[in-house]
């Protein structure tokens, strides 16, 4: 295993990096709309990319530098979950923004403590197999980004007309 000061470090790194790519992500998305759907799939498969190749290194344990890219990766996590509340606030009408933000809160929440759950009864009914137990992030990344993909178009349909409606209600002066 590893000693509680390498743990820290590697803590410290993904807090680091989850700084470093919120704000990155944050100016991107703030010029370049059409970008969060590419930064979220993208930081998913950077994920599902180095949870794979870490779960599947020949030997007992994973060499720290492949420790330290997927803490670096999974740093990113964190910023591109928040991208959800940017599809969520432009296609919801204002009175269900609360309710939008809800579900992109719970979802995520969600997400995290089934995964959390599932490893560790994987954990309990394998022996302690690490590798089978930490196969389960794949399941809700595979389906996160179906409803990606699947809600997409749906998405963009919806901030299309929101978009025609402020504008026309910026322009009506009523009499």
């Amino acid at each position: 295993g590893l000693s509680r000061a390498v743990a820290g470090e590697l803590l410290t790194l993904i807090v680091l990096s989850n700084m470093v790519v919120g704000l990155v992500y944050g100016q991107v998305i703030a010029r370049h709309h059409a970008a969060r759907a590419p930064l979220a799939l993208g930081t998913v498969g950077a994920s599902a990319l180095a949870w794979a190749v870490t779960i599947a290194y020949p030997g007992d344990h994973a060499p720290m530098w492949l420790l330290i890219t997927l803490c670096a990766v999974l740093g990113a996590c964190g910023p591109a979950s928040m991208i959800g509340f940017d599809f969520a606030r432009p296609a919801n009408p204002p009175e269900r923004q609360g309710t939008a933000s809800g579900i992109v809160n719970m979802g995520g929440f969600t997400a995290s403590m089934t995964t959390l759950f599932a490893v560790g009864v994987l954990l309990d009914a394998t022996g302690d197999n690490y590798r089978i137990a930490f196969s389960t992030v794949f399941v809700l990344q595979a389906i996160g980004v179906v409803q990606i993909l699947r809600l997409r178009n749906r998405t963009a349909r919806r901030e299309r007309e929101r978009l025609v409606a402020s504008r026309v209600e910026a322009v009506h002066v009523p009499a």
